[in-house]
């Protein structure tokens, strides 16, 4: 998978945990977080928030849908899916997510058509990232 420029660090901390069930193919989760983004080169700065519902196996493995909204420094908004997979060995948490954005700002129309490839660490209760674009 070809990875291009950085474009951006994350660093957040989780706002809400609810365990949505428990059974014998794991614990299903729903989250929300808040973070701070600091855009490299072109891409936007700004306060980041989100939500996502994440499916932990019981061997530690998960994966999630997440979704979200940056409001970027200038005052854009940018919404934005994305889909992970993880290991949560303990409380410690390492991940990859894909991530595709959707905006209405003319100056920023070209991140309708980007991709970013995020690595994640983190724990239960805050994460750090790196976002880069996926060519």
């Amino acid at each position: 998978m070809p990875l291009g420029d950085k474009w951006y660090e994350e660093k957040g901390k989780m706002t809400m945990t609810f365990i949505e069930s428990i059974d014998s193919d794991g614990v299903v989760m729903k989250q929300s977080f808040e973070s701070d983004l600091k855009g490299k080169g072109k891409f936007p700065s700004g306060k980041n928030m989100g939500s996502g519902t994440i499916w932990v196996k019981p061997s530690g493995k998960a994966h999630g849908k997440w979704q979200g909204m940056l409001m970027t420094a200038d005052g854009d908004m940018v919404t934005w899916h994305g889909k992970g997979q993880s290991v949560r060995t303990g409380p410690d948490v390492k991940g990859v997510m894909l991530i595709s954005f959707m905006t209405m700002s003319e100056k920023l129309k070209w991140m309708n058509m980007v991709t970013v490839v995020m690595d994640i660490t983190g724990d239960m209760t805050g994460f750090s990232g790196t976002g880069c674009e996926w060519k």
